[in-house]
């Protein structure tokens, strides 16, 4: 084990700045809002915490199919839909009528620590476009 990790007021901020947002920031955008307060503030620091805030299980990390990857503050098992034409990223309500880690893992020889749903299509504004593929 290490020595525990040294507190940072940057890290807090990003921290916040994720739980604060409900639309999924990308670590763009967080770097924005952030060099306002933190104007020595690097893309890469906001990089580095984002990870570590993700490996710590304090955020998710939502990849995206065309898309910069995105940051949840909610960490808790739920499902997101991702437009595909304008890219924005929403909650949207799941419950699964089974646990898909206990049902899928009694037939896998590993452990299966979390998971992922993502839904794909157009949100209600770009769905207006008649011109969308299916």
């Amino acid at each position: 084990m290490g020595a525990p990790m040294k507190n940072s007021r940057q890290r807090n901020a990003i921290l916040e700045c994720v739980m604060r947002h409900h639309d999924h920031p990308t670590a763009d955008i967080i770097y924005q809002e952030l060099r306002e307060s933190f104007p020595n503030i690097s893309l890469g620091t906001v990089y580095r915490n984002l990870s570590l805030l993700t490996f710590l299980g304090k955020i998710m990390k939502i990849t995206c199919e065309n898309h910069a990857d995105r940051f949840d503050g909610q960490t808790k098992p739920h499902a997101h839909f991702e437009c595909k034409s304008c890219g924005c990223l929403q909650d949207i309500p799941f419950k699964p009528s089974i646990h898909p880690q206990e049902e899928i893992g009694a037939g896998f020889d590993g452990i299966i620590s979390d998971y992922t749903i993502t839904f794909r299509g157009y949100c209600a504004k770009c769905a207006k476009n008649s011109d969308l593929p299916n």
